[in-house]
């Protein structure tokens, strides 16, 4: 069978057309969620987490993670005159997994369940507030 060049033109036409459809299909059914979900108001306010991070980077090598069993210890170091640890264990991959947790600053160890969070890489952001300044560090953790 001969196909004239009409013929040719019609058929790669209309498959050009169905594999930018099925592309389409594709790219609307992937998972498009932005790390932050108040990303301009964080952008247009980033002059004070330099402020933060300046701040509280005498405190980075004072706070560890550690896989303990069934659980994370965390231990921190810090300033005594905090009231409460926020603890935020931020999953990059999926923010569906994200936990947030709060403790008493008495504790200098805390201990995390890991089964309220599932196998992969978390970043854990611990902040805390010292009379009128807000502290944050960060660490990352692969939990198992």
């Amino acid at each position: 069978m001969k196909i004239n060049w009409g013929t040719a033109i019609l058929i790669f036409i209309i498959l050009f057309l169905a594999l930018s459809a099925v592309f389409v299909i594709f790219a609307l059914k992937q998972n498009r969620d932005l790390v932050e979900t108040d990303y301009y108001e964080k952008g247009a306010n980033y002059s004070q987490q330099i402020e933060i991070n300046k701040r509280s980077a005498i405190y980075n090598d004072s706070i560890s993670i550690e896989n303990e069993g069934k659980y994370l210890v965390l231990k921190a170091n810090v300033s005594k005159s905090i009231t409460t640890f926020d603890v935020y264990f931020f999953r990059p991959s999926d923010k569906t997994y994200d936990y947030r947790i709060q403790f008493p600053s008495t504790n200098t160890s805390m201990l995390i369940e890991k089964s309220k969070l599932t196998r992969g890489r978390y970043i854990v952001r611990l902040s805390w507030k010292s009379g009128n300044n807000v502290y944050m560090a960060n660490k990352e953790v692969f939990v198992e």
